[in-house]
């Protein structure tokens, strides 16, 4: 029988709630036998969420999520664009984004961190959805200006069901493991769901 993995996912975007749960679905076949089930809790997306409301309201949602005691959750996922490039050697940007991200969780952050994983992805999450889309070399588009990048994975067009189709196809079809090796940012979140996972997918010590 799987094991059954209960997840929030908290983004600032409309691609995200399509990519990421689609990686997640796919990353769990690959750990072992589990099965994700996205919670309903989640930024209201019927107008476009934004960096400032994941950073006010992801706390809340956090506590939120763990707190539900007949259905806890058993990870909280939250991200924001680092809506700029990092050539830097250690991603030192990438990493003060991520860190504002953690200071505006503040005390829910340091109650779960053992239970929370932050990405933020270089640039914008539609930069990891283009690499899907090219099969560019490792760290090159990182360059291309954000809204650049939007009219390249999308079109002209960049609605919210335009965007929601375009990313649910990109991530059926993504070789994740490719992707890590691509972009560094989706790197470091991929390999803290994977660390997450194999200690989750553990049978408990007698």
């Amino acid at each position: 029988m799987s094991k059954t993995l209960r997840y929030t996912l908290i983004a600032e975007g409309f691609a995200e709630y399509q990519f990421i749960p689609a990686y997640i679905d796919w990353i769990a076949k690959q750990i072992g036998d589990l099965q994700p089930v996205r919670t309903k809790i989640q930024l209201a997306i019927s107008k476009n969420p934004s960096v400032s409301k994941v950073l006010q309201e992801a706390a809340t949602y956090c506590v939120q999520s763990f707190a539900d005691k007949r259905n806890p959750c058993d990870l909280f996922i939250a991200g924001i664009d680092l809506d700029t490039t990092d050539f830097t050697d250690n991603q030192e940007y990438h990493t003060q984004r991520l860190k504002q991200l953690q200071d505006a969780m503040g005390r829910a952050y340091k109650l779960y961190e053992n239970k929370i994983i932050l990405y933020a992805p270089i640039q914008a999450i539609d930069c990891w959805i283009h690499y899907v889309q090219q099969n560019a070399t490792a760290n090159s588009l990182e360059s291309i200006p954000k809204v650049e990048t939007k009219r390249k994975v999308y079109g002209q067009r960049q609605d919210r069901q335009q965007i929601e189709k375009i990313a649910r196809a990109a991530a059926m079809k993504a070789d994740f493991d490719e992707l890590a090796r691509q972009s560094r940012s989706f790197k470091h979140f991929h390999q803290q769901v994977v660390a997450f996972l194999e200690a989750y997918d553990k049978p408990p010590h007698p």
